[in-house]
This record gives C-alpha cells, structure tokens and sequence, in this order.
C-alpha cells in the first residue's frame, strides 16, 4: 500500500518482488517485446510497469495491437507510464486497464498483475456501485470528477479493506474528437485519515478523563468516550481485578462482537502482557481481539478489552494506537486511586477545621453563621468567619475569603483565622490587626490576595468600629432602611504589607442587623456585582426583625437557589435594645 507519507524513491521506483513481475526469457513475450514499435519501447524504459506492458499480449484484448493504437491512446499511455504520480488510463467500451508503477501498489497483492489489461469492471467489482458511475459521467458528458478523501472499501490484500483516496477521472479525447477513455489520477490517503482520526479518539478520551475522580467513574468514561469511534474501535470492556478475579465493569459493547474468555483476562492481569486474539492469519491482516493490561499493581489494576475493526489490518500503527489509549487509561485510573486515598485525608482535615471554625458561633443566640462550600468534596474552602469576645463589653466579627477553593485554600484559611484571632485577643483593633495580618499574609503560602473584614461591637457604646482589606462592605439593616458600611477600605491582604490602614466607628440604631458575608453570595457571572449588593439589600430589608437565624437561612434560600460556584460565608449579628450583644 501506499500513502502520501512513502519516499518518493519508494512509492514511484519500486523494485521487483517475490515474483509479482514475470522475468524476462527468450520466447514470446520476447518476441512481442521486439515487434513493437519505437514509440511504446521509448516509454516503457526504466519502470517495471513499462517491462509489463511491453511483454503484454495486447492482441489479445478489445484495444488490439499496440502498433493499432489510435494516437490519441497512444499519448494517453504515454502520460500515464511516464509519470511517477499514480495513473491509470482506461480505454474503449470495456474500460480496458493500463497503469504505471505508482497506481501498480494501490492494486495490492490481489488484483497485480492480473488487472493490467482487463476491463476496470472485472478487477473492482466491489466498488463499481460507486465508480462505475462516475466513469459514466466522464465518457458521456466530458465532466471530470473530483472525489477527496472518500472511503471505498476494496479487497486487494485478501480482506475487505478501508481505504481512503482522493482521485480524478478526467476524459481522453480521441482524434475525431470522441471521448476514447478515462484518466484516473490518484493519490491514496488511508495512512493520514486513519491517523487523524485515532488522535482525534486520544484527545477526546484524554478529556473525558481529565477530572475523573473515582476509579469507576474512569471505566465508565472510557467506554463512554470510545463509543464514537467504532471504526478503530468496535466495542471496548473494562475489567477491574478483584482479589484475584477480573470483574466486568463497563462496556460499549456490541451484540455482533463475541467476548473474550475470562481465563485469558486473567491471565493477561497476571502476567502483565498484551496479547491479540483471532482474526486473520498472517502479518498485515486484521485481527480481533486486543487485550492489555491497565493500571498498577499498587493502585487499581485491571483489564481493557478492544475488539478491532475487520477492516484495517492490524499493523504496529495499530498496536501504537492502542497501547497509547492503554497508557492513558492507566495514568487516570492510578491518578483516581490515589486521589480517593488522599481524599479521605483531606476529609478529614477539612472536617477538623470546619469543626474548630464553626465552635464559636455555635451557642449565640444572636449570631447565626452559614457556610457553603464550593468543593463538594471537601467540607470546607478558602472562606471563613470568627466570632471573638475581646473584653467584658466588646465582641469582634471577622469574615474572610482566600483565593482558590478545596484543601491549600483551606489551611491557608486557617492559618489567617488563627493569627487574626491571636491578634484580636491581644487588643488590636480592626485596623491594627488587618496590618499585621498583612505581614503574617506574605510569608503564608495561598494567603495573599486573602481579603477580610473586621468589626468590634462595644456594647457599653452601642457602636461598631470596622476596617476591611479588599473585602465587601457589611449591611447594616435597621428602622430607615439599609446602609452599607464601605467606609475603611484598603487592598486585600499583602499586596501593601508596609500600608497603613484605617478604622471606621459608626454609632449603631435599636434592634439594628448587620450582614457580613463573603462574594460567593452576592457575584454572579457576567453580571456586576452592584447588581447582587442591590439584591441583598432587598432581601435583607424584607427581614428586618426577623431572628438571625431566620434571617440567614432565608437570605440563602433567596439568594442561592441552586449550587454555588464559590464558597460562601453568611453572619448575620442582631442587636438588642440597640446594643451590640
């Protein structure tokens, strides 16, 4: 076979082998050689197709003898035979063959040499529902065709074959005029259409798998994505190794395609090798079976079971291709393993912290604090919130939100959380901390660009004093309305580490609430976030009066209709009496 890829040396000098050509030995076919005339002899130096046709019987065909041929054959054949791009005339009513060495290797091991001088009909009978029409249309209305990688499926090499070529027939014109034949210039680009379309199938799989979590959930895709390419890949079964048996875990599988043994699996499991099952005898015929093994020992281990097309051989582009989907399986099955071991670490940790995050709010009946996480598998993110008694009549509310989502937002998280607690104890004010939170910020890994707000209710004063590093204002909802606290507004932590920054006080109304939250709640996207401050003020106004718990779980259930794509913390504070308790 020959596609576009082949050296030129290759594709248009070929050499001759294993008798496909005849050798030249005194008798007729000498004879015949020596009563032709100059012209044919000149055109037929130097090709092993030109040795063919010189040694032909062509009396014995509808074109007769060669020193017969019309001129207009005559120039015909002798384009063809002293091109090196694949050609093949056909001439008369029968459509009679003559072809040179390029278009010799697209015939194969079947239809060479018998289909040099015989009717095209005769040696492509497989295909002429398609090509004998477009034959028609040349010689009838002197229309050439044009046909770019189109599939035909040919039986050349003992099996039905899937080929692909882009091709012409154009119309040889006789000497009165009439149309005598048929030029077909062809070029076959089976290799880089097959190629295509098995990197095609790795990316698309390669993206199923990317973000699978769980072992199954890698089966599963797998089988899933390998549907699509039923050419390559008739059907595909994974199994998993269970103690010491293969189980069956997914399939795309096809009535028409016959099961491998189990023993076979197992054995493949066992020793680690890749073996292929029925088919066709010999090298360069198509196969049945592909059975490799998949993933580690050490992690989840199994079986994956291709059935292959009966229509490409199966060659080492084949086995390439294959053992490359392998790889890939493999890779994400270990990668989904330990991905499920350390989950439940990090599961564990992160429960820790949720735990240790949500004590202190737990027993106040006039704080209610809410947190989603964005990271479904994990208990909590990169937000968080405190709520801290620095003194007999002061109480400190601290809300915060990391950049990123899942385990290093989260010990980032508390890292800031505990230093800004420390901070608070020791008798910093909002300002004051957010300063040195800024120092302690730049030296922690995923803390910086953290933002935060801090707000101290002195009880006695009936006032809030309140900094914030990059961070949404607070609401405060009281009698007249809502009105945010926007004031004391600096750059997220450790972007300024040696700025200064500043703390409002704001004398606070009876039976006030206060919202502190972070912008999972409020941003959406493709909106601004004015837009979502303005709902928030909506909903919040509509509650007044409501308890802080009530008016939390309603705030979420108002805002958050579905999941959220960030985490979000909610701390709702109500005053009573106008005192901040």
């Amino acid at each position: 076979m020959i596609g576009l890829g082949s050296p030129p040396d290759e594709v248009f000098r070929p050499r001759r082998r294993g008798g496909s050509l005849r050798a030249l030995t005194p008798g007729p076919d000498t004879d015949r050689r020596a009563e032709v005339d100059p012209w044919l002899a000149r055109i037929c130096a130097g090709t092993d197709m030109g040795d063919e046709v010189l040694r032909f019987d062509w009396a014995a065909t509808s074109l007769g003898h060669p020193s017969n041929w019309s001129p207009g054959l005559r120039a015909a054949v002798g384009i063809c035979l002293t091109a090196r791009f694949p050609m093949l005339v056909v001439w008369g009513p029968e459509l009679v063959k003559i072809y040179n060495d390029g278009y010799r290797f697209l015939l194969g091991s079947d239809k060479h040499p018998r289909a040099l001088g015989a009717p095209a009909k005769v040696i492509w009978p497989e295909i002429w529902d398609t090509i004998g029409p477009m034959f028609d249309q040349v010689l009838t209305t002197g229309r050439p065709t044009w046909a770019e990688q189109q599939l035909l499926v040919i039986e050349r090499n003992g099996f039905r074959e899937e080929c692909y070529f882009l091709y012409s027939y154009s119309p040889l014109f006789d000497d009165d005029g009439s149309i005598g034949g048929v030029l077909d210039v062809v070029v076959e680009t089976t290799a880089e259409v097959i190629a295509q379309r098995r990197t095609t199938c790795l990316s698309v799989l390669g993206a199923a798998l990317f973000d699978a979590e769980r072992v199954i959930d890698v089966c599963l895709r797998t089988a899933t994505a390998l549907t699509a390419f039923a050419a390559d890949i008739r059907c595909a079964e994974l199994h998993l190794l269970v103690g010491e048996s293969p189980v069956h875990v997914a399939a795309s599988r096809r009535e028409d395609v016959a099961s491998v043994d189990h023993e076979i699996l197992r054995d493949v499991c066992q020793r680690g090798e890749s073996v292929v099952l029925g088919g066709l005898v010999g090298d360069g015929m198509p196969a049945a079976h592909f059975v490799t093994p998949i993933g580690s020992p050490a992690t989840a281990q199994g079986v994956l079971v291709v059935s292959l097309s009966p229509l490409r051989p199966f060659d080492e582009l084949y086995r390439e291709f294959l053992e490359n989907l392998a790889r890939a399986v493999s890779a994400a099955l270990v990668t989904a393993y330990r991905r499920t071991v350390e989950l439940g670490e990090y599961r564990r940790i992160s429960d820790t912290l949720q735990a240790a995050m949500l004590r202190p709010a737990s027993d106040l009946p006039t704080v209610a604090a809410r947190y989603l996480p964005a990271e479904g598998n994990l208990a909590v993110g990169g937000d968080w919130y405190d709520v801290i008694d620095v003194g007999p009549d002061v109480r400190a509310l601290v809300v915060g939100d990391c950049v990123g989502h899942g385990l290093d937002a989260a010990t980032a998280m508390a890292q800031l959380r505990s230093a800004a607690r420390a901070m608070l104890l020791e008798g910093h004010g909002p300002a004051a901390m957010l300063e040195a939170l800024d120092r302690f910020a730049a030296s922690v890994p995923d803390a910086s660009c953290a933002t935060v707000v801090c707000a101290l209710f002195d009880r006695r004063e009936g006032t809030v004093t309140y900094s914030r590093a990059g961070h949404p204002p607070p609401l405060v909802v009281g009698a007249s309305g809502t009105e945010w606290l926007d004031g004391a507004c600096g750059p997220p932590l450790a972007v300024d580490p040696l700025g200064r920054r500043t703390d409002v006080t704001r004398r606070l109304g009876r039976a006030d609430m206060i919202v502190m939250y972070t912008d999972g709640l409020v941003e959406r996207r493709g909106e601004s976030i004015d837009k979502g401050l303005g709902r928030l003020a909506v909903a919040a106004a509509a509650l007044r009066g409501a308890s802080p718990q009530q008016a939390a779980d309603a705030l979420l259930g108002h805002l958050l209709p579905g999941e959220s794509s960030d985490d979000v913390v909610l701390v709702v504070k109500q005053l009573v009496d106008g005192r901040p308790s």
